[in-house]
């Protein structure tokens, strides 16, 4: 398990040295399509074509189906998902088919609306990671993508409490 934010720089700054960024094409062939040269085989082309990406409709009813455990209650007309657990209420924020993502979310609290970087909150801006944008939700992988949103929406509502802990 990886704990405390030098632990976690080390363990993905040893993740990323095993990858080299510069990228060499092995042949450049004629995309039969469009004529032009390409690096894409025809392989890789078919299986481009083969991905399905989930749409906004599943992504929906998936995010309600994951916020169940939480309380979730109802959507209002910004897109708050409201949950109430254990004495505590709290919104999860989810945008669908945005430019830059297929699913963005935040957690808020109404204990902290007046809190500038506190009142949307989400794991991975947390830990310096980006804005909480979910891209490439395939049918293959989003089992998976909605067992790990689960996890982070509840490490998301746990973390605020673990920090006024640990400082009082």
């Amino acid at each position: 398990m990886v704990v405390g934010k030098e632990e976690i720089r080390s363990y993905w700054t040893r993740q990323w040295k095993e990858f080299d960024p510069h990228v060499e094409p092995l042949e450049v062939i004629k995309d039969k399509y469009r004529g032009t040269p390409s690096s894409v085989t025809e392989e890789q082309f078919a299986r481009a074509l083969s991905v399905r990406s989930v749409k906004a409709p599943e992504l929906r009813r998936r995010v309600r189906a994951a916020l169940k455990p939480f309380g979730y209650s109802r959507v209002d007309a910004l897109g708050d998902h409201h949950c109430h657990q254990v004495a505590r209420d709290f919104s999860v924020n989810v945008d669908f088919g945005g430019r830059s993502a297929q699913l963005r979310y935040y957690v808020s609290f109404p204990e902290f609306q007046q809190v500038r970087h506190l009142n949307r909150f989400g794991f991975e801006h947390a830990l310096g990671f980006g804005f909480q944008d979910w891209d490439f939700i395939v049918e293959e992988n989003v089992d998976d993508v909605f067992a790990l949103f689960t996890e982070v929406v509840a490490y998301s509502v746990e973390l605020p409490e673990r920090i006024r802990r640990s400082v009082q």
